[in-house]
């Protein structure tokens, strides 16, 4: 038995339960959970924008020990601490082999429908029901059992609650500026929405050596954080036209690149219409599957010569980019305890779906 926060219902409050928990299977290791980031794709399984059959354990922002392992298991061992990726990469598919390990063939279909690679899971309620898993993962309980593909080493000196925000936010914000978009260096760059994963982006756009990194939202506290991890100049947007206080700082063109990290159609087109004549605009929030946008292909894209872009999970190879994150942390050149806004308990998460929907805080992290 493990204990667990379950979406069961759409529109509602997670509930708390013990749950059954299975064995691993072949392929497979069991988890006891350090840490798991709240993440708006967790509030997105929940208000509908990303459909996940319930009853579902959400969560797939985490950390923890390996506790047992099935047959045939031999990238990791019983006490490995362990990042958690929520897409599992195979390294051997198609897409893997090209270096898109976020579109992995083996893993991305049974993340997205809530299932472990054989399109079952592994926890299920005391009457037998099946239980489902956010992205082959479920962090929101005590433990859980993933792929062995999902699962990463790292040094048993990382704190969970800095290696759980790893396996989501850093990696999706942090590899959208230096994995999926083209930042030269002293391009100016504008990042809408100054969230958990937007935060990441700024300082992955300070890695690649972006000049002006302007930071757009529409609260001052996530402003303020975002000057503290690399934002050179902030805007916010309840303050006049943020696209034309773009266009100010950027000598009337626009960004070389533009971000948006919220996934509303409004806030990719400002995003759009931010973005100079020849950049780069590139979509990391995820939009409500049945919302369609308008664009002029012709003067959009042909006379201005723009790219639009979409970002899944950060274009990362997580084998080869968490070794990287945890590097960059531990030189002090990657913030993430600025971004843990608070920890919290797993019976406190709901509190924690109401402050991010409210979009105060970057991020909340729950401690087992």
């Amino acid at each position: 038995m493990t204990k667990a926060a379950v979406y069961a219902t759409l529109n509602q409050p997670l509930e708390i339960m013990e749950l059954n928990l299975m064995d691993p299977q072949v392929g497979e290791v069991r988890i006891a959970l350090g840490a798991s980031g709240v993440c708006h794709s967790d509030l997105s399984v929940i208000n509908g924008t990303l459909p996940i059959p319930p009853p579902a354990v959400l969560g797939h922002e985490g950390a923890g020990t390996v506790v047992a392992v099935g047959l045939g298991v031999t990238n990791v061992k019983v006490g490995d601490h362990v990042v958690i990726s929520w897409v599992p990469q195979c390294g051997t598919c198609y897409t893997c082999s090209r270096d898109q390990g976020e579109l992995c063939e083996t893993g991305a279909t049974a993340s997205m429908f809530g299932t472990m690679l054989d399109y079952t899971s592994r926890f299920s309620m005391k009457d037998g029901t099946a239980v489902a898993q956010m992205s082959a993962s479920g962090t929101f309980a005590e433990e859980t059992v993933v792929p062995a593909i999902s699962c990463i080493k790292i040094p048993d000196d990382v704190p969970f609650q800095i290696a759980a925000l790893i396996g989501c936010g850093v990696l999706t914000g942090f590899g959208a500026a230096v994995n999926t978009a083209n930042i030269r260096e002293g391009d100016n760059v504008v990042v809408v929405g100054a969230g958990g994963v937007g935060l990441n982006t700024i300082q992955g756009a300070k890695h690649k050596g972006a000049g002006k990194i302007i930071a757009v939202d529409m609260v001052d506290g996530k402003l303020e954080t975002a000057a503290s991890v690399g934002a050179t100049h902030t805007i916010n947007a309840s303050n006049g036209d943020a696209i034309e206080q773009v266009m100010a700082l950027t000598d009337g063109r626009g960004a070389d690149v533009a971000f948006e990290v919220i996934g509303f159609p409004a806030t990719i087109r400002q995003s759009f219409d931010m973005t100079r004549k020849g950049g780069e605009t590139v979509i990391v929030g995820v939009p409500r599957l049945d919302q369609t946008m308008e664009f002029n292909p012709g003067m959009d894209f042909v006379i201005a010569e723009k790219t639009l872009k979409g970002c899944w999970y950060g274009g990362a190879n997580v084998h080869r980019d968490v070794p990287m994150l945890i590097s960059q942390y531990k030189n002090g050149s990657l913030k993430l305890d600025e971004l843990i806004s608070r920890e919290i308990k797993l019976e406190e998460v709901n509190s924690a779906m109401d402050e991010m929907h409210g979009g105060h805080i970057a991020r909340s992290v729950i401690v087992y």
